[in-house]
């Protein structure tokens, strides 16, 4: 899972970098603040990774919903 995590991550970084160059120094502020937990180099080994399930199909929402115990209405 780590490893995936780190290749997105470059993934963000490279259009961070991008993104840098042809914006204003304002959106620039901006963008980095957003960004600022993911342009960290680079991720302690200790730090938990927390990831979100992809729940954009009804399977796989109420799989996630009964593993938790809760209903979905």
């Amino acid at each position: 899972m780590r490893e995936s995590i780190e290749t997105n991550l470059a993934e963000i970084r490279k259009y961070l970098k991008k993104r840098k160059k042809i914006t204003s120094k304002f959106n620039n502020a901006s963008i980095m603040e957003e960004f600022k937990e993911w342009s960290q180099d680079p991720i302690p080994k200790t730090e938990s990774i927390w990831t979100l399930p992809d729940l954009t199909s009804n399977e796989r929402l109420k799989n996630f919903c009964r593993s938790i115990k809760k209903e979905v209405k």
